[in-house]
Formats: C-alpha cells, structure tokens, sequence
C-alpha cells in the first residue's frame, strides 16, 4: 500500500530538518505545504492525519494555534513588503476612490508631533510633549461625528 502524496512531502520536509526543533518549528516548516492543501479544501482532521502517518502526531488545538500564528507572522511580514515597496515608489499610488471606498480623513492638526508607533523610551517621550490643541480637537470630533451621521441615514435612539 502507497501512502499519499502531501505524506511523502511532509516526510520529505521532516527529513531534512534537525530532529531536535520543537513541534511547532516543525509544524512551521510544513506550513506552506499544508497552505496549499487547504487552499484545496481539505479539511484540518485530514490534513492531522495525514501529518501522523508522516510521523508527527500534533493535537488540534496545537495545530490551530501554531497555524494561526503561522499566517499572522506571514501577513505581517507581507504588509512590510508593501510598504516597504510603497516607500520605495514601486507600486504606484491610486485614486482612493477607485480603490477604497472609504478615503483617508486628512492628517489630524489637533495632535502635533505624534509618533507612528511607540518603539522606543524616544517614542514615549514624545507623547509626552505633545502639543495638543484642543479647539482642532474638538473641530474634527464633530466633523468625524457629522460625516458618520452622514453615513448612517437610520436614527439613534427611535422607540
């Protein structure tokens, strides 16, 4: 009796990697396989079965959330490709109409020297001393409330 093919892939895979890695780098490492094999439709219990004909018996719930962190690490690391292109100008910028039908509101005025992301003691410092101007503030609150009544045409409150 022949097993199957995503088996042989996987023992193929499990083979060249050092036997002494955690269950979950071993799963990571398989990753992209299994990807496409659900990207087929199969299901996670098939494809549980058939890492343990492989030789690598994992617990779903194990499963579940090394995959899950698995594809968040990969979207994250794909955003940073994109942006990193979209600073370099390699993608070109479109209309956010066509694109996005909700644009960007314009940078804020109210906040002024607001860090992207707060990485460093520098960042927090930041924050800090920022320079808050209440009056714009409290423009844009009521320009964000008007624009959201605008899209929402139902009433609050109706008894």
């Amino acid at each position: 009796m022949s097993e199957s093919a995503p088996v042989t892939r996987y023992r193929t895979v499990l083979a060249a990697l050092d036997p002494r890695i955690s269950l979950s780098a071993q799963l990571r490492a398989l990753f992209p396989l299994i990807e496409v094999e659900m990207a087929a439709g199969v299901p996670h219990a098939a494809v549980l079965d058939d890492l343990a004909s492989a030789g690598l018996t994992v617990q779903r719930s194990t499963f579940a959330i090394t995959l899950y962190r698995w594809r968040k690490a990969q979207r994250s690391a794909a955003r940073k490709c994109l942006n990193a292109a979209a600073s370099a100008g390699d993608i070109p910028r479109q209309s956010t109409h066509a694109s996005n039908p909700h644009p960007q509101p314009p940078a804020p005025d109210a906040i002024q020297g607001r860090p992207r992301s707060i990485q460093t003691p520098g960042d927090l410092r930041k924050i800090r001393d920022m320079r808050v101007d209440l009056e714009a503030l409290r423009r844009e609150g009521l320009a964000n409330r008007a624009q959201s009544a605008d899209n929402n045409p139902t009433k609050r409150n109706e008894s």
